[in-house]
C-alpha cells in the first residue's frame, strides 16, 4: 500500500505543532499517513493519522541523521519504502532530510509551502513570496519533502477512529556522534507574534525621542508596540520588537503601521495581518499598496489624536 511517512520533530517530549503541516499535506497527497515518533513523545493526536509507528529510543535518537537513517531502513525493511517522506522545515529536519536524501538517493523538494493536486507539483517561494517555484519528481522512487510551517495543518483533520500503533525496536546508537543539549533562545519581555493589535513604528517617527509616545498609544488602545527593522539598527527599540524577515512574523487581528514605508523584508512579516492600517505623510509609500486602510498625514498629529480619543472614551 502506499503511504507517506511523516518523521516528526518532538522537543523535550512534547510533539510539535509544525508537525501538523506534514500530516496535512500527506492528506492532499490523498495516501496512508504513517507518523514516525521516538517513545515517550506525548500530545500526540493519534485521530489525525492512519498508523503510528513508535521507535523504542529517545528524541536523541532522531536528532542524529545517523541514526534516523537507521531507523528508517528498519521502517523500510518492513513496510516497503513510502511514496513520500516527510520532515519539518527546519534546522534538525533540514539537516536530517538533506542526510536521508544522500544515503538513500532519494530526491529531495525542500520549504514546500503549496501542492497543485492536478499537475502533482509542489511550491516554494523565494524573496519574501515574491517570486514562487513548481517543483516535481520525475524518478519512479520516494520523494523526500521538508514543509514550511502553517503552509497546510489547516488539512490535518481527524479520523474516524484512532490510529493503529506499532512498535519498532531502535537500533545501535552510532557512536561517532550524540546529541548533548537544547540552547534556548533567550525569552524576550515581550513576544509580539502573540499581540491581537500591533502599533508598529518605522523611522519616519523621526527620533528616538518619540518612541515613548508611541508605546503610550500602544498602551491606551490596548495593543502592543512593534517596529521595523531601521527602528532596531537605530537602537530606538530593541531586537524582540522587530517586525520582518530578519524579526518576526506576526498575523495581528490589527496592524497599525505609523511611519513605516513598507520595504518588502517588513511587509514579508506582516502582510497576513488581518486588518492593516497604514499611516505615512508619503502617498506614493510602498506599504500602501497592501493596506486595507490608508491614511495620508502627519503620523505625530494623528498619533497624539488617537491618545487623546482614546483617554476620552
Amino acid at each position: 500500500m502506499s503511504y507517506a511517512l511523516v518523521v516528526s520533530e518532538v522537543r523535550k517530549n512534547l510533539f510539535e505543532e509544525r508537525n501538523f503541516d506534514s500530516i496535512g499535506l500527506s492528506a492532499l497527497l490523498e495516501r496512508e499517513a504513517v507518523l514516525l515518533v521516538p517513545e515517550g513523545a506525548q500530545n500526540v493526536n493519534e485521530t489525525i493519522v492512519d498508523r503510528i509507528l513508535k521507535v523504542k529510543a529517545g528524541e536523541d535518537l532522531f536528532l542524529n541523521p545517523l541514526n534516523l537513517t537507521s531507523i528508517l531502513e528498519n521502517v523500510f525493511e518492513t513496510h516497503g519504502k513510502p511514496d513520500f517522506l516527510l520532515f519539518t522545515h527546519s534546522a534538525s529536519g533540514m539537516e536530517a532530510a538533506a542526510y536521508a536524501a544522500g544515503y538513500f538517493s532519494f530526491p529531495i523538494i525542500t520549504d514546500v509551502s503549496g501542492f497543485n493536486k492536478e499537475t502533482g507539483s509542489f511550491s516554494k517561494s523565494y524573496y519574501s513570496d515574491k517570486i514562487f517555484g513548481e517543483f516535481k519528481s520525475v524518478l519512479a522512487r520516494t520523494c523526500i519533502l521538508t514543509v514550511r510551517s502553517g503552509s497546510f495543518k489547516d488539512h490535518a483533520g481527524e479520523r474516524a477512529g484512532a490510529a493503529t500503533t506499532e512498535t519498532i525496536e531502535a537500533p545501535h546508537a552510532d557512536e561517532g556522534r550524540a546529541f548533548l543539549e537544547y540552547v534556548e533562545e533567550e525569552k524576550a519581555a515581550v513576544d509580539i507574534t502573540k499581540a491581537e493589535l500591533l502599533v508598529s513604528v518605522g523611522r519616519g517617527i523621526g527620533s528616538k525621542d518619540e518612541v515613548p509616545k508611541y508605546e503610550e498609544l500602544a498602551k491606551v488602545i490596548k495593543g502592543v508596540l512593534s517596529c521595523s527593522r531601521p527602528v532596531v539598527d537605530k537602537l530606538w527599540l530593541p531586537k524582540e520588537r522587530q517586525v520582518g524577515t530578519s524579526g518576526k512574523t506576526v498575523k495581528p487581528k490589527v496592524y497599525l503601521a505609523m511611519g513605516i514605508s513598507g520595504a518588502f523584508q517588513h511587509i514579508a512579516g506582516m502582510q497576513d495581518s488581518d486588518c492593516i492600517i497604514a499611516v505615512n505623510r508619503d502617498p506614493e509609500a510602498p506599504i500602501f499598496q497592501y493596506a486595507h486602510f490608508g491614511i495620508v498625514a502627519d503620523v505625530h498629529k494623528l498619533r497624539d489624536k488617537l491618545i487623546e480619543t482614546a483617554k476620552g472614551s
